[in-house]
């Protein structure tokens, strides 16, 4: 979408100021209120580009372009919808790069392990719900079934380009993915807990579906690196990375919290509940979902319930990636309320308040959504982060009646 285009399209919201109607005790209101959620996003698909991509306005995230094909996968298989069947497909082979791990040799230049892990999530949501699959590419030696670009194999083939990288940078800080894996690239010092939660939600998400203990052993090792090193700290809070640079050793943390941090968290976190059945996973839940409830959520006493991003969003100053994070949150509590149902009750409350606030904030026949869900109607912030997180607030909500998260047989 052109600059000259959101011009207009704000041009027509302001004078409109129409929101969607959503029931959110209706499937069929909630499932016609993601469809055009759904279509206002396509809206930014780049249809003329050879690389799956979506138009953003500057400065443009890759990242985001792997976690709009996700939530649309997610559309498909709540709605059984099938639109966006042919454009995932194209997309996400577009994307794969030559190791079939999403590392494309077009984003070589700045690609980074939260990057790649945002587009890993779209291998491990189509793997869970029985996506239809690629064109089979066969490969000599592949470890995993016939198809080397199956989703389960696209998925393992990142979690194995994490343990590399992992054991390389285990040198400092005692373990601990770097948010970047070029030596050269801004920010080699620094391990996010997006990265590592990342890292560790692959590994959580690869044992429940395979169980193999492989990976259940890499994801405590990682969530045990986590507590260790800072980046989740008493009282559950999630923090957003620490230093390795001159010496640091991750020795202090920066402790600004964003909701896709401990969303990323629990969403592991409530797979190894499923997959484990052990209390310790169940606990570790519920204490990461009460401070995602009490940080990120009921910004003044006349909108509680409602999500939103405290480090940016009142003052109207969040970034194109961070409109975007609730969209995470949102999409993680409502599979963690499927895999923990002693946490489902609590969590579907919530998301309930946050999509009738979000679809709130749409145009209506437009689709396009606003930042801010607790103003009772749209707020003139549009954009693909924005339409991203509207669109997982109200999916959401489809999560009970959605096909069960698979396991292997």
């Amino acid at each position: 979408m052109s600059p000259s285009v959101q011009l207009v399209v704000l041009a027509v919201f302001a004078a409109s100021a129409l929101c969607l109607d959503l029931d959110i005790s209706n499937q069929t209101s909630i499932k016609q209120a993601a469809a055009t959620i759904a279509g206002g996003l396509y809206e930014y698909h780049n249809t003329s580009s050879t690389a799956g991509l979506f138009n953003q306005p500057e400065p443009w995230f890759w990242w985001l372009s792997g976690a709009g094909w996700t939530a649309l996968i997610d559309y498909t298989a709540y709605t059984n919808d099938t639109t966006y069947i042919s454009d995932i497909h194209t997309a996400l082979s577009q994307n794969l790069g030559s190791n079939y791990d999403f590392v494309p040799a077009e984003q070589s230049g700045w690609e980074a392990n939260d990057d790649q892990v945002y587009w890993v999530y779209s291998a491990l949501t189509a793997m869970e719900y029985g996506f239809p699959p690629l064109p089979c590419k066969a490969a000599l030696n592949n470890t995993v079934g016939n198809c080397t670009n199956s989703w389960q194999a696209v998925a393992v083939h990142a979690f194995e380009d994490f343990v590399t990288r992992w054991n390389l940078d285990s040198q400092t800080c005692g373990g601990g993915l770097k948010w970047q894996y070029d030596p050269m690239a801004k920010g080699w010092t620094y391990k996010n807990s997006v990265s590592n939660a990342g890292f560790f939600q692959t590994a959580a998400r690869l044992a429940r579906y395979t169980g193999n203990e492989t990976y259940t052993d890499w994801a405590t090792k990682i969530w045990n690196w986590s507590v260790t090193s800072g980046l989740v700290g008493s009282g559950y809070h999630v923090y957003d990375g620490s230093s390795d640079g001159d010496g640091a050793n991750c020795s202090s943390v920066d402790h600004d919290e964003w909701s896709y941090n401990i969303a990323s968290y629990l969403h592991g976190a409530a797979h190894m509940s499923a997959h484990t059945h052990a209390p310790i996973w169940t606990t570790i839940v519920t204490g990461l979902l009460d401070t995602a409830t009490t940080t990120f959520f009921s910004p003044f006493p006349n909108a509680t319930g409602i999500m939103y991003e405290p480090i940016c969003e009142k003052q109207a100053a969040c970034s194109t990636d961070q409109s975007s994070f609730k969209g995470s949150l949102a999409n993680w509590m409502g599979k963690t309320a499927v895999l923990v149902p002693s946490v489902s009750e609590r969590i579907m409350a919530l998301l309930g308040e946050s999509a009738r606030g979000a679809a709130a904030g749409c145009s209506g026949g437009e689709g396009m959504c606003g930042t801010k869900w607790y103003v009772g109607g749209f707020d003139g912030q549009v954009g693909f982060g924005q339409q991203l997180s509207a669109l997982d607030a109200v999916l959401s909500l489809l999560v009970g009646g959605a096909p069960e998260l698979a396991v292997l047989t």
